[in-house]
């Protein structure tokens, strides 16, 4: 059975607040008012942060008269800026990307309530329940990599803001902003978009190493939303064993998506008969339509060589992805990775016939 806290996490609407929650915001509390303090050093304030937060990454600062709710619930990448005065109410998890910019009085608010009033408070409610006269719930919030964030800008429950986004000071966001926008006003609405500078090619065997080094970064930080650390550990494993990247290669028709450093941010793969066996985007470069614009390219390739249906092994993480591509579940299973068996689901998709 789920604990209240649980609930709140998964979005559920809640009036009570388990003693581990409460504990939670007590000892933040206590932390933000060091941290907070005039007196506070520079290393004082980083371990104070590394205590208090879920994550904080290397060169990453947070400004003074910070405030927030639980800490834990807070992760923020590498070298990313939060400026004064900013506000992170993470009843639910907040997590900033790399080389954010956050200006001052930025707010972040993760809770939400009823919009009907009957709904939004507790009839019957009694003061020594122990519980809340009011329900809550809590939408998670997240900011991908290269953003700037302008000063006063509120960013409101379930949001996600793509890479390379710019919000405009004084926005108020309430819907989600794709990658590579300019975004601004109350609502936030999107200015102009631009296309990231991505090429495509074919891989070679010189690029087996970054290759390897994408699959098991994507593996251990994207798929561990959905799999266990055993798991996504097992399953890195697998692009370890000797010769597994030169079989490939010579088997599967593969395409890199390459940045304009030429550095690979994903790739995918394909077998003769329409399987499609790899799709894998950089922990970086998530949100940006990489994945998209690589799907395209191999439905193409499929349908220029005379395949009529793609089939593919899709991990929990991926399936909405290919759900909204088209694809169907045809059967949920379990499949042996390397030591370990992981839940995936079997997926086809129909391709036009020219």
């Amino acid at each position: 059975m789920k604990t209240n806290y649980q609930k709140f996490l998964s979005g559920e609407y809640c009036n009570h607040l388990d003693a581990e929650v409460l504990e939670m915001i007590v000892r933040t509390g206590k932390l933000l008012a060091r941290f907070n303090a005039p007196e506070a050093t520079e290393e004082e304030k980083q371990d104070l942060l590394t205590q208090m937060l879920g994550k904080i990454g290397q060169h990453t600062s947070v400004g003074r008269n910070f405030t927030c709710q639980c800490g834990k619930h807070i992760f923020l990448g590498e070298k990313t800026v939060v400026n004064m005065n900013c506000t992170m109410m993470d009843e639910n998890h907040i997590r900033i990307g790399n080389r954010v910019l956050i200006a001052p009085n930025v707010q972040f608010y993760t809770a939400t309530h009823p919009m009907n009033a009957c709904e939004r408070f507790v009839n019957g409610w009694k003061e020594t329940s122990g519980d809340l006269f009011f329900r809550t719930r809590s939408l998670p919030i997240t900011v991908g990599n290269d953003v700037w964030i302008g000063g006063g800008a509120i960013i409101l429950p379930g949001i996600t803001i793509g890479n390379n986004c710019v919000i405009g000071a004084g926005s108020v966001v309430n819907k989600s902003i794709p990658a590579n926008s300019v975004a601004a006003g109350n609502p936030c609405r999107i200015i102009r978009q631009s296309e990231p500078a991505i090429t495509f090619r074919p891989v070679t065997t010189d690029d087996i190493p970054e290759l390897k080094e994408l699959f098991r970064n994507t593996v251990l930080t994207i798929n561990a939303r959905d799999y266990t650390a055993e798991e996504v550990a097992d399953w890195a494993s697998c692009g370890n064993r000797p010769g597994r990247w030169e079989e490939l290669l010579a088997t599967l028709c593969f395409i890199a998506a390459c940045d304009a450093e030429s550095h690979i941010v994903g790739f995918t793969s394909i077998c003769n008969d329409g399987y499609l066996h790899s799709m894998f985007i950089h922990k970086d470069h998530q949100g940006e339509g990489i994945a998209t614009a690589l799907l395209q390219r191999i439905e193409a390739y499929a349908t220029e060589h005379g395949i009529h249906e793609i089939t593919s092994e899709v991990s929990i993480t991926a399936r909405p992805f290919f759900e909204r591509r088209g694809y169907v579940v045809e059967q949920e299973q379990r499949v042996q990775a390397n030591c370990l068996q992981l839940t995936n689901y079997k997926m086809k998709k129909q391709l036009a016939r020219i």
